[in-house]
């Protein structure tokens, strides 16, 4: 008999894997083909194979399989694919039972949410898996059975839900992925104030009131564009349509924004913005003068070029946009208001770094 099994040694305690099972049905066939006095015995074998007789016994009725002779008789053989088919499949079962267990209403309401359907079947906004459990716990947890989010993105992972899988997330379940830097000219404004000069209060967002503003562009044909704003502390973000990314559009826009406040309260309110260096924002001095009074009636500073890791929030922010108008959309498409009901949902969804509540209610009790 071949001498190939004395090339392989096992450890006690490791399981079997399909170079082991390989062996296995080599040397069993071997044995096979040999005249039955010659043949040894299964204890044999599996000093042979260093293992157990017992291992080897269970082993080979895992891969046991039926075959024909050519005078159509049958006999029984070991086939390693077959016993590695059932050693996966067993192993897919193993570990603890699923935690929504028959709880059909927490998983139907999961599902609905993460699909954005309402009542009736009709299709909303769709919640994070995150959004979900922080809602839900909100809520004081109407349903018996309790989950995490770490919990709740491994089920989706692994196709629990019947109608949910990675694609239905809202990035779809990519990564995060790095940009390739390319070198770029700065463009800078070299009299406007610029990030270092904020105030502490702004900086480490310990009150309300200092903000993040940027625009979201359309596509080459449309020159629409999102005027966004943020705060830094509470979240709670304001969306304005532009006819066109241009001074006097964003200009026109606060203007209207500050006769719709007052000028009082828009002052109250907007104690600092930080901007980028988009031409858009380049006219600081007559953006930062009210409309109403001549006086001044915010504070503005231009963060560091192409360092958007400085208005984190504002970037967040056009994150949750991009994921109801995608890059590539026309802007000019969506109604002034549609984008209120899309400004109303950011502010009412919930977020992990405010202990769960959304802006709006976190702005309520701070």
């Amino acid at each position: 008999m071949s001498q190939i099994y004395h090339s392989r040694k096992r450890e006690a305690g490791q399981h079997l894997n399909y170079s082991d099972r390989q062996l296995i049905e080599y040397v069993y066939h071997q044995n096979q083909k040999l005249p039955r006095y010659k043949q040894v015995s299964q204890k044999k074998l599996a000093d042979q194979l260093t293992m157990s007789p017992s291992t080897l016994s269970r082993e080979l009725k895992r891969g046991q399989v039926r075959q024909k002779r050519s005078d159509l008789s049958d006999y029984w053989a070991y086939s390693a694919d077959v016993a590695q088919r059932d050693y996966d499949e067993k192993a897919s079962h193993k570990g603890p039972n699923l935690k929504l267990g028959h709880d059909y209403a927490l998983a139907e309401h999961i599902e609905n949410r993460l699909l954005g359907i309402k009542a009736a079947g009709t299709r909303g906004r769709r919640y994070s898996p995150d959004a979900v459990i922080m809602e839900l716990e909100e809520q004081g947890w109407p349903f018996a059975t309790k989950i995490s989010t770490r919990t709740l993105y491994s089920y989706i992972e692994k196709d629990v839900f019947a109608t949910v899988t990675q694609k239905d997330l809202p990035r779809g379940g990519d990564t995060k992925r790095h940009k390739r830097l390319v070198a770029r000219r700065a463009h800078t404004v070299p009299d406007g104030r610029q990030i270092e000069d904020r105030p502490r209060e702004a900086e480490e967002r310990l009150e309300a009131g200092h903000w993040e503003m940027d625009c979201i562009e359309s596509v080459k044909r449309d020159k629409t564009c999102l005027l966004t704003l943020v705060d830094r502390c509470t979240r709670d973000a304001k969306i304005l349509k532009l006819r066109a990314q241009t001074q006097k559009a964003v200009d026109r826009a606060l203007n209207g924004l500050e006769r719709k406040m007052g000028a009082k309260y828009f002052r109250e309110t907007f104690k600092t913005i930080t901007i980028d260096n988009g031409s858009e924002f380049w006219d600081w001095k007559t953006l930062e003068t009210s409309v109403l009074t001549g006086k001044a009636r915010t504070v503005l500073y231009y963060a560091h070029p192409y360092s958007s890791w400085e208005r984190g929030s504002n970037e967040n922010l056009n994150g949750f946009i991009r994921y109801w108008i995608p890059k590539g959309s026309e802007l000019r498409a969506y109604t002034r208001k549609e984008i209120e009901e899309l400004e109303h949902w950011i502010n009412h969804y919930p977020r992990r770094i405010l202990g769960g509540k959304s802006a709006a209610a976190f702005a309520q009790v701070s």
